[in-house]
């Protein structure tokens, strides 16, 4: 089976960015009444209307009366995070060929930027001047441990590739840079001004390994498409793009022995799926728009789809191989690192924008076949689309990239430009120009003057009646999780339900585990005001299940010495006031960390 019938005949872009006084209902039905002139109809022609939401929330099936809109065949929200909107488009593809819908409008709206507040506030917060925090259960006791934003779960996942395969921060900032020479040519890029590899090393730590230039910028507005017919894009007045193909991965990373959480993802089985059904190969792929809410999601993605080998990512985007002139162009508008973050809808409108030739002075003549992207949650979703300018009967024979079969690890000529060359220092956010950061992710800033959050910087945790058990262990000197007594499955202290038999969490039994464990992945979560930073991490226990905890190191020199796979053993902090809570430290015996008067572990 191919999608062949199915085509994108209509786009819509609201204004992108640090846009203002409007809700995200409103921005999409605009973006809705665009992507419909767009495509030559009416708004009423619409028969299909597939919502996707960000996380401002107010977008819902609602939309369809704000359009006016009438006995639709096809009305849904469709949430899979950043793989919405592949998801949506594959649903709408699939209706538009068999029979059920005409014309699918798939919308996606958000609006978290807030006039004054920083961009990174709409994630999570990166904490700031104030008093000591109070924080209860063990949703606070992660807050603080580090856990306070997306970029600390993706920093551990970058941490893992980097501990398994040596890739480089470098290496990231090379997609950076790239990517930023592509924004050069986007009207609508929220970042436009060059950099260099120096700029991105210079910016600012968010969360170790992860630099401020890694990040994806924070963006208000609205994106919709039109899928129809590949006969009634054709009789519209703009060029269709054609679905060749469509696949979805959601692996489910298990938190457990036996996880691979940072070093694959869903675009193995989507990007499989996807090119299977179009009837290609990596090699065959001319362009690539790849999810980039960071630059490791874009290095792990071309890995995962099969443009060149496990752990030769960094060596691929290094090489040059994704910027101008490059034998894989990869996120030709700027991407969400440069360009505006409306989920996947950035990938998806680049590709519709490259298919169709109006790329201007950043258009690539690499449009053929382009390979979309879609990445939502911490890695846990994943969608591939295939489009093409062509027809799928008509597709070029012959045809891909130059440079050989990426899954090979193949030649990667063509690159007349390596990342990192820049084309003049280019300005930086203000808020990016910090002192230069060491050469080793790990070391914190220049010179190693690097001050580690203690037991008074963690502040007041209080346990709440569901992790009573978890706190009053600690109290103890025992670091009790969950157990599965029916499946003899041990499960962290947050387990939901048990995955074997799907208990409940109210029938777990709570048990003492050893203590000991085996450090999988850290960061270091650098404050936005500046002061200690504290180190997440990730523990596989002997016992088997994974823990999102805490390390206590004594100094910088520790930190430095860090490394995946090395012993870790659970100790405990019982301070002057709130609840006693486990940390761990590389080596050692078990114990209890006695507080100092200020309620400081030493």
């Amino acid at each position: 089976m191919t999608a062949s019938g199915a085509a994108i005949s209509g786009l819509g872009m609201t204004r992108l960015g640090r846009v203002y006084g409007s809700s995200p209902r409103r921005l999409a039905a605009s973006a809705v009444r665009l992507a419909a002139a767009d495509a030559g109809m009416a708004v009423a022609d619409v028969d299909g209307l597939l919502i996707c939401p960000g996380i401002s929330g107010g977008l819902d099936v609602g939309l369809a009366s704000v359009l006016g809109l009438r006995d639709l065949a096809l009305l849904a929200v469709v949430n899979s995070f950043g793989a919405s909107a592949a998801t949506a488009v594959q649903v709408a593809a699939q209706a538009v060929t068999s029979g059920p819908a005409r014309a699918v409008a798939c919308v996606f709206a958000d609006t978290p930027l807030r006039e004054g507040a920083p961009a990174g506030s709409a994630f999570g917060s990166h904490g700031g001047p104030g008093g000591v925090p109070e924080r209860h259960g063990l949703a606070g006791l992660a807050a603080g441990y580090g856990f306070r934003s997306v970029t600390v779960h993706y920093a551990l996942a970058a941490r893992r590739h980097m501990e398994r395969y040596g890739t480089t921060s470098e290496q990231l900032g090379a997609i950076a840079v790239a990517q930023r020479r592509w924004a050069a040519g986007n009207p609508a890029a929220q970042y436009r001004d060059p950099i260099t590899l120096a700029d991105h090393q210079r910016s600012r730590w968010v969360a170790e390994p992860l630099h401020l230039l890694d990040c994806s910028v924070v963006s208000n507005g609205a994106v919709a498409v039109i899928v129809t017919s590949a006969a009634a894009a054709a009789a519209g007045p703009r060029p269709a793009v054609h679905v060749w193909g469509w696949g979805q991965g959601h692996p489910g990373h298990p938190m457990a022995s036996g996880s691979d959480f940072g070093l694959g993802t869903g675009a193995v089985q989507a990007g499989r799926a996807a090119m299977g059904m179009a009837g290609i190969g990596p090699a065959d792929v001319t362009m690539g728009q790849i999810y980039d809410c960071y630059t490791y999601t874009v290095l792990v993605t071309l890995e995962d789809y099969g443009f060149c080998a496990k752990g030769e990512g960094g060596a691929f985007a290094a090489s040059g191989a994704l910027a101008p002139g490059g034998s894989l162009p990869v996120n030709t508008g700027g991407g969400q690192l440069s360009a505006y973050y409306m989920w996947g809808f950035t990938p998806l409108s680049e590709a519709i924008i490259q298919a169709r030739g109006d790329g201007g002075t950043r258009q690539s003549a690499s449009a053929d076949v382009i390979l979309v992207s879609g990445n939502g949650g911490i890695l846990a979703h994943h969608g591939t689309l295939v489009l093409s300018p062509h027809p799928a009967e008509a597709r070029p024979s012959g045809g891909g990239r130059a440079g050989g079969d990426r899954a090979a690890g193949g030649d990667r000529a063509g690159s007349r430009n390596p990342a990192g060359s820049g084309d003049r220092a280019g300005q930086l956010e203000a808020e990016s120009a910090e002192a230069p950061a060491a050469g080793r992710a790990g070391q914190g800033e220049a010179g190693g003057h690097l001050t580690l959050a203690g037991a008074g910087d963690f502040g007041i945790v209080r346990a709440d009646p569901p992790a009573a058990p978890f706190f009053d262990g600690a109290r103890r000197g025992e670091l009790m999780i969950r157990r599965c007594e029916r499946c003899a499955i041990w499960l962290a202290p947050t387990a939901r339900s048990c995955p074997g038999c799907g208990e409940d969490a109210d029938e777990l039994a709570w048990a003492a585990a050893s203590g000991r464990g085996t450090l999988m992945s850290w960061s270091v979560v650098h404050p936005r005001h500046g002061g200690p930073v504290a180190v997440p991490a990730l523990v596989e226990l002997a016992e088997g299940p994974w823990l999102a905890t805490g390390l206590r190191l004594s100094g910088p020199e520790q930190l430095a010495a860090l490394g995946a796979g090395q012993p870790v053993v659970a100790e405990f902090v019982r301070p002057a006031d709130g609840a006693s809570y486990p940390v761990f430290r590389p080596g050692g015996s078990t114990g209890a960390v006695s507080p100092s008067p200020g309620g400081s572990t030493g």
